[in-house]
């Protein structure tokens, strides 16, 4: 019986350390190709994510519009110090929802969950996306959202920029939206170098620095904007 069981033991045979060394090399070499997939996957779904908070967004400003007829809020309000968003949202203390806006994470891209702007002193306090509040020179002074009628006088409000990646609350100009100009000069291109921008109409485009089509020369031309 001894013998018999010696046999069988010798019939078996582990792996050598060269065979293992081949298989890790394998299981490696099946990772590195596998991560960066997944990567490309999960930038691509923050993306998607970033671009359906924006659509809520969309939504949230055309309820708004409706009930007042045709004006969107300001993009910020010097009297009483509030910024867009807080016309969408409810005041209330401890309320996380408002009447358009039905929670304050629709507000916060994804991918890059900013901190505290140091002008904002009401809740919510973290957001990351920027209202455009472009400075129109026709002929002489400047038009912004102060205007209330403003939006109604956008002829093609599927080329109109309204809210994009920002890392300020409100964007007074996009004539040179580069990586280094102002945070209120530009967009955030913080998609895998793109960034996503809502325009007046509902839908979602995508932007790169160095993108000048809504230069405010352009944007006050007569094909976009109605003097």
């Amino acid at each position: 019986m001894t013998s018999r069981l010696s046999g069988s033991a010798k019939g078996r045979r582990g792996f050598s350390l060269a065979e293992l060394a081949v298989v890790a090399g394998i299981i490696l070499l099946l990772v590195s190709l596998l991560l960066p997939a997944a990567g490309r996957a999960y930038q691509v779904a923050l993306g998607a994510q970033c671009q359906s908070s924006l659509r809520q967004i969309g939504i949230a400003m055309t309820t708004y519009q409706a009930e007042h007829i045709g004006a969107l809020p300001k993009a910020y309000d010097a009297t009483t110090t509030l910024w867009w968003y807080h016309s969408l949202m409810s005041l209330t203390p401890n309320s996380d929802g408002g009447p358009y806006l039905t929670s304050s994470k629709a507000l916060i891209c994804p991918l890059k969950k900013i901190g505290a702007y140091a002008l904002l002193i009401k809740p919510p306090t973290i957001v990351g996306y920027g209202m455009l509040d472009p400075m129109l020179w026709y002929p002489a002074a400047h038009r912004q959202q102060d205007e209330p009628r403003m939006m109604m006088k956008i002829r093609n409000p599927s080329d109109w920029p309204l809210v994009m990646d920002a890392d300020y609350p409100v964007i007074y100009g996009l004539d040179n939206p580069i990586a280094t100009a102002n945070r209120d000069s530009r967009f955030a291109a913080r998609h895998r170098a793109l960034a996503n921008v809502l325009m007046a109409d509902g839908h979602v485009e995508l932007a790169a620095y160095g993108d000048t089509r809504w230069h405010q020369k352009v944007l006050n031309d007569d094909a976009h904007f109605s003097k």
